[in-house]
């Protein structure tokens, strides 16, 4: 009897795994059809809404519902760091073992940006206007369940080892991209999507306080990431 309980649980422990990555590649899947969902709504929103000046702009452009604004929906932060956890959920729910550094880059991207999102957005942007419910979906799913569920999904199911500080460095360069080419359209299209960026307002030195300061956070971030990749390895050693 001893040697076939055994014998079933080593049976056991070895499916265990299995099991686990099955799940594992559904949550993948169900993070990825969460923040495409949310960009979706975002393109049907940007369908039929304006863009809103923020209080007090300094900038007068914006964008007319219809195609305009559908087609700048990619253009904010918000978009951006939904897509890169999207993108980098599906490829995982396609094939977890992925090793290339632009792949663990794009991860380590997504999952830091989506909880600047999260953070920046609750903290210095949210607003009391009213929105139709289709625009509270969206909010919720694209400010708040994403930001709070990437990194969870992240501790509890992306693959160890995986950040180092070369791909943390690889990573920064996407945000660092988007932030040229929102600071150097601004003066063209005479719009900023968001009011910590309102040069004409505050200046260029008054807009690097903030843009300095979510920097900071986002290799304060990547590096709690790679301290605690670095924490479950050293746990699953022992």
């Amino acid at each position: 009897m001893t040697v076939v309980s055994g014998t079933g649980s080593a049976r056991s422990s070895r499916r265990a795994p299995g099991w686990w990555a099955d799940a594992g590649r559904v949550v993948f899947l169900l993070a990825a059809l969460l923040s495409f969902t949310g960009n979706g709504l975002s393109f049907y929103i940007g369908s039929w809404k304006d863009s809103a000046l923020p209080v007090h702009a300094g900038f007068a452009g914006g964008f007319a519902g219809g195609w305009e604004h559908v087609v700048n929906q990619p253009t904010y932060f918000t978009f951006l760091s939904n897509f890169l956890v999207g993108l980098t959920s599906l490829l995982l729910a396609i094939r977890p073992h992925r090793t290339s550094d632009l792949f663990h880059a794009a991860r380590i991207a997504g999952v830091v940006c989506i909880v600047i999102t999260g953070v920046v957005f609750n903290v210095l942007l949210r607003d009391a206007d009213p929105m139709t419910r289709v625009e509270q979906v969206n909010d919720t799913i694209q400010h708040v369940i994403t930001p709070l569920l990437t990194p969870l999904v992240w501790l509890l199911l992306d693959r160890r080892g995986q950040v180092t500080w070369r791909r943390i460095g690889l990573a920064s360069l996407i945000p660092l991209a988007w932030l040229a080419f929102t600071l150097l359209r601004g003066p063209w299209l005479d719009w900023y999507p968001y009011s910590i960026m309102d040069v004409p307002r505050m200046g260029y030195s008054g807009v690097s306080v903030y843009l300095a300061a979510i920097l900071a956070f986002f290799f304060a971030v990547a590096a709690l990431m790679w301290v605690l990749d670095r924490l479950l390895i050293t746990g699953k050693r022992r």
